[in-house]
């Protein structure tokens, strides 16, 4: 008679842990498919910092060439991989130049994403455009009228 008791109680206790297996399977799958989106959400932000640098590197390197002057201060628009570039001039009464630049991007969701940077730039004057080109002519050296004095003191032996 025990014998049958304890088999009736093995069973119910088989049935239970086989319950027990599955619903920790279930929610170690859940964990796993949160930790999963969780990864590709951290991904998706990183790609999106990383564009954004790119972007805004790109805008710096713009205005630091219109304030070197190799670029002409004058509104254009170019294409750098996938960003583009738009640049707006305008005069100040001070006689600076107002620098807009646009850089838009479209993230990898195909969503349009943009930065702009602001800054001021003085313009060059024509007069000066080619001075940093002129070299001094050559120096003719001389002797100075003082002696220099040198160390010519012997060391003892």
């Amino acid at each position: 008679m025990r014998l049958r008791a304890d088999r009736h109680a093995s069973r119910h206790a088989r049935g239970v842990t086989l319950f027990e297996t599955l619903i920790a399977c279930v929610v170690m799958g859940a964990g796993l498919l949160a930790l999963l989106q969780a990864h590709l959400q951290l991904h998706g932000q990183a790609e999106t910092a990383r564009l954004r640098a790119q972007a805004l590197q790109l805008a710096q390197r713009e205005l630091e060439g219109l304030r070197a002057g190799t670029r002409p201060l004058q509104d254009a628009a170019s294409a750098e991989g996938p960003f583009t570039l738009q640049r707006r001039v305008s005069a100040r009464e001070d006689g600076l130049q107002a620098v807009r630049l646009d850089v838009a991007w479209n993230d990898r969701a195909g969503q349009a994403q943009a930065l702009s940077l602001h800054g001021l730039v003085a313009s060059l004057d024509a007069t000066f455009s080619g001075a940093l080109g002129v070299v001094e002519p050559s120096l003719t050296l001389r002797r100075p009228s003082v002696p220099i004095p040198t160390a010519t003191a012997s060391a003892p032996r």
